[in-house]
Order: C-alpha cells, then structure tokens, then sequence
C-alpha cells in the first residue's frame, strides 16, 4: 500500500496574511451581463490541522492518495508522540470526501470521541484522536454549496432599445403655451394611458425576470439534491461494502485468536479476493503461511497423543519449531506428552507385575521413543527385557549322569520335603561325607525356618546362605518365602538410612533386598535414584574442586557411599578423595 508524495506541513498564520494589511483580496470584475463565476473559497484543499500534542499548530494538505499517520519516520505524517502507535492510522480519498481508519494501533483510534474499528468517512470540522494528539479535518471545499446569483449590473439598464422588459427612457416634460411645466405640475395631473401602458410593461417584465431567477434557483436546488442524493447512495454503498469486508476480516481475526490458521486463511484470501489492496491481509496472509504447518503438526500430535501412540507426538511436536502465535498450545500438548508418559510407565509397572513381559516392553519402548531419559520407563523397560530373555533362554539339556547319593537328598529339600531330604541322608551318611555335611546344614536350616517370623535381617541372611550351600544356588521353595521377608526387612533399612543421609548403608541393603528378591521394585528404585543423585553430587563436587577443594571433598566421599565399587562415578570419586586428601 502506497500513501502517495508526503504532505506539505506548514506553520499557522496568525492575523493577516503575509504582507496584507487586513483589507479584503480584490475580487476580479466580470463584464455587464456575464454571469458572474463562483467565488473560490480561501483554501479548496483539505487538510489536518493539530490542535493538541507535538505537533499542535502543524496543518498538513491532503491531496489524492492514502496517507498513513504514526510515530514512524517512514510515514507520510509522523507524529512523534509516544502514546501514538509506529502505523497508527490511514486516511484516504473516499470518492469526493476522505475516511480514517484505525491500522490495529495499541490505544485505538477516537472520531469526535468515539472509538472506531473500521473505515469511517469524515466531515469537515471532525476531530480524530491518536493517543495525546488531536487533528482537526478541514474540508472547506465540500463543507457548503454556493448557488450562483446573477451579478450586479446584469439587468437591463432603462433605455436600451430592443430589450424584452426594458425600462423606456424617461420622456421630456409638458410644456402648455410653449413652457415648460414644473414638476409640481406634472405630478399633480393624472397619468395619460401610454404611461400607465409602460408601466405595465415595466412590471410585466421584472415580474418574468423574478419568476425566471425563482424557476432557476429551483433547477439548481433540484440539480444540488439530486447529487447529495447520489452521493449519499454511494456512500451506503461503501459503507455496506466496508461493513461486508470489515465482519469478514474480524471473522478472520476471531479464528486466528482460537489458533485456527487453516479456516482464518480461506477468509483471508476471500477477502482478499474482494478488496486486494484491503489493510492487514497481506501480513495475516504472511503469518498464516508460516502457523499453518505448525497447526498441522500440533493436530498430528493431538491425535497420536489420543492413541497412546507417544513416539508418534514427539516427532509431530519436534516440527513445530518457533512460532509466533501458537506457543500456549505448543507447551500445552508438551505437558499433556509429560503426563501421558508417566501414566503410560505406571501401566507397563502394571502389566510387568501380571507377567505381562511383552506388553510392558512394547508400552516402555514407546515412552522412551518420546523420552529417552524417562527414569521408571527405563527401569521397566529394563526389567522386562531380563524377564523375556529368561523366559525365551532354551533350558540346557544335560545328559544323565550318574547321580550322586545326596542329589535326591537335595530335590526333596528344593521341593519343601526336609524331612524326606534328612530322611535320604542318613541312608547315604556312612557312605560319603558330603551325606552327612548337608545332613548338619538341613538341620540347622529347619531350626532358623521354625522361627521365620522372629528372624532379624542377620537371621534371615544366614538363613538364605545356608539355603544357598545347600541347593548350589538353587533357591527351594521355603528360601524363596524368607527371600520376601528379608527383602521387605532390607528395603526398610534401606529407605530409613536414605532419610538419614547414610547413602553406603542404604546402598548396602538396597543390593540385600534384591539379593533376597530379585524383583523388588522399591529397591530397583532406590538404586536408580542413588546412582542419579551420586552422578549429579560427581559433578558438583567437580566443578568446586578447584575453587573450594574443602567443600568437594565430603561430596566426593558421599558418592563413593552411594555408589558399588564397579560404579565409573565411585571409581572416579574414589581417586578425587585420595587426591584431596593428602
């Protein structure tokens, strides 16, 4: 949109003009019986006068074209006022009178007081409000109509021969007996019938001038109402088709508020289609281009997200990328992706608990396509991944050999029989020692089984090593039962030396609890979150070990505690104590 050559600005006059002397301008005479032109006003030109703010007592001439007004050194007027916006508003040729419109400025626009939000035509002596600053339109040229009159000296002077309705000459006076009579005389004796018959013409024919200046200033009247007539259709007109342009572009506008890019583009280029040069669309159009796709990505997330399908609306919602209008719904369905995450991992602990090892991995690996770094996904991912591999591990086939006496002995202990295991032991004591060897740990382990209930975690330890001796690793049945007490004993420990801060000993029994239940979940955890918090206490204690080596010593120490010695951070810790030691 082009404003046109910026307007002439100049200072108010004050007093007369410029090298007058107050008297009125010379008028041009017209010769006898022209009709006289039309006196031209004292600027045809419209134009804004300042009346309040910077620029007060400026005018600024308005010819043909647009004009915008801000604070903007670009425009055709700049008012440099604070509270006025860079394009603050257009004013424009409308036909044979102007219009303002507002340009989206921040404190809006004022005609004679009142807001206005679409083009609105002015009339002379309308005052448009731009924040502190005040114009004043002038439209001298179109503010009244002057009807032309006939001009002083254009009726017929008496005398003139040959004249319709002129005055005769004045006739030469009486004379009686060769005098001349005294006007005394003359008036006092009656009119003769030619005189009344002039006069009557004389009437008649200023009668017929009247009636034709009346029939004419008729004409001109209707001419007058006829063209505000015209004008003022052509005016609804505009207005009914600015009205039209203006719902539009707010409909538009409404959709681009509720983040609906794609419908605000098939109004935008609607409207655009109806009015080219119309204000603000070609920018929204411009915006569209550049929010569309990312309105594609964030419905592609959403849907995806409704699926449970999280891999899927990460990657919608990593091109999504910068925008400028859609962050709110952007960091809204990133929350909404968080929170499907963590719900996602408690039904995979759900599923990995009924034994559902399949589906726990197939939900896990999807959090993690989404979240690499999510904790308990990776945790359960990891735990299902062990389950499968036992589970799907072909069993060793080992050929028969000759069993060994106590071997019987040893499969009716695994399955719960003690007494048919001491039973079987005693047959076969006088012939091996190892009979008679796991005949005495049998019985030391039913006595520890009789009380399993009052068993402390050492008794409860002892118990499951003894159990350990006697099966060669294989766990029986009753170990497994005193496995879940032990492990539920130690994962106290442990959660009560982690609020202590004693991070070794709640390492300590951590690894016990798993020792007496491998599936311990709490314990998993426990190990985790020491492993994550001695890595983040590592760096730490890293990044103070040049400046403040007193403060980064004990961090260094309290990650060694929390950590196994086949940890990289305990051995890393580990050789930082020894340095900042000596």
């Amino acid at each position: 949109m082009t404003n046109g050559s910026p307007p002439t600005r100049r200072r108010p006059t004050s007093g007369t003009p410029s090298g007058g002397t107050g008297a009125r301008p010379a008028t041009r005479r017209t010769a006898p019986g022209a009709a006289a032109a039309r006196p031209a006003p004292v600027s045809a030109a419209s134009r804004l006068v300042c009346i309040a703010g910077p620029k007060a007592g400026e005018e600024f001439s308005l010819e043909d074209g647009e004009y915008v007004i801000g604070r903007a050194t670009d425009n055709a007027i700049c008012i440099p006022d604070t509270s006025v916006s860079r394009k603050h508003v257009m004013v424009r040729k409308m036909g044979s009178g102007w219009a303002v419109s507002d340009l989206g400025s921040g404190n809006g626009t004022l005609v004679n007081g009142d807001a206005i939000g679409d083009e609105t035509p002015l009339a002379n002596g309308d005052v448009v409000t731009l924040g502190d600053t005040e114009l004043r339109f002038e439209d001298v040229a179109n503010s009244t109509m002057a009807v032309a009159m006939p001009p002083p000296g254009s009726r017929p002077r008496p005398g003139a021969s040959g004249s319709r309705g002129a005055l005769p000459s004045r006739p030469p006076p009486r004379t009686e007996g060769g005098r001349v009579r005294s006007a005394r005389s003359a008036a006092a004796a009656p009119p003769s019938p030619e005189d009344q018959r002039k006069k009557m013409r004389i009437k008649l024919g200023i009668a017929g001038v009247v009636v034709m200046l009346f029939a004419g200033l008729g004409v001109v009247r209707m001419n007058v109402s006829q063209q505000q007539a015209a004008e003022q259709a052509r005016a609804l007109e505009g207005k009914a088709r600015r009205d039209m342009l203006g719902s539009l572009f707010q409909d538009a506008k409404n959709l681009v508020r509720e983040g609906k890019w794609l419908e605000a583009q098939e109004k935008l280029q609607e409207l655009q289609a109806q009015a080219p040069d119309y204000p603000g669309v070609t920018d929204y159009l411009g915006h569209a281009e550049r929010e569309i796709p990312i309105q594609r990505s964030l419905n592609d997330a959403q849907a995806a997200l409704a699926k449970n399908e999280l891999g899927k609306a990460a990657a919608a919602l990593a091109k999504t990328g910068n925008t400028q209008f859609l962050d709110d719904r952007v960091r809204t369905a990133k929350r909404d992706l968080a929170s499907a995450a963590d719900k996602r991992s408690v039904a995979a602990r759900k599923a990995l608990d009924e034994g559902q090892m399949d589906q726990a991995k197939l939900i896990t690996d999807d959090v993690l396509v989404a979240f690499p770094e999510h904790r308990d996904a990776k945790i359960i991912n990891e735990q299902a991944v062990q389950a499968i591999t036992i589970r799907d591990t072909p069993k060793p086939v080992f050929q028969a050999a000759a069993p060994k006496p106590w071997e019987p002995a040893v499969d009716r202990f695994r399955d719960g029989d003690m007494s048919g295991a001491v039973a079987m032991l005693n047959a076969c004591m006088a012939r091996t020692p190892q009979c008679k060897k796991l005949l005495g740990q049998i019985t030391e382990f039913g006595n520890l089984y009789k009380r399993l209930e009052d068993l402390d975690a050492k008794g409860l330890s002892k118990l499951l090593a003894l159990d350990k001796d006697i099966t060669d690793g294989r766990p029986s049945k009753m170990a497994r039962n005193a496995g879940t007490r032990a492990a539920t004993i130690f994962y106290k420990g442990a959660t009560a030396a982690k609020a202590a801060g004693q991070w070794s000993r709640a390492m300590e029994y951590s690894r016990r609890a798993l020792q007496a239940d491998p599936g311990h979940a709490g314990a998993t955890n426990i190990i985790s979150e020491l492993k994550t918090k001695a890595k983040d206490l590592y760096l730490l204690a890293y990044s103070l070990k040049d400046g403040s080596p007193e403060d980064a010593l004990p961090k260094f120490k309290d990650v060694v505690a929390m950590t196994p010695p086949d940890d990289e951070y305990h051995q890393k810790a580990q050789t930082w104590v020894e340095k900042l030691s000596r």
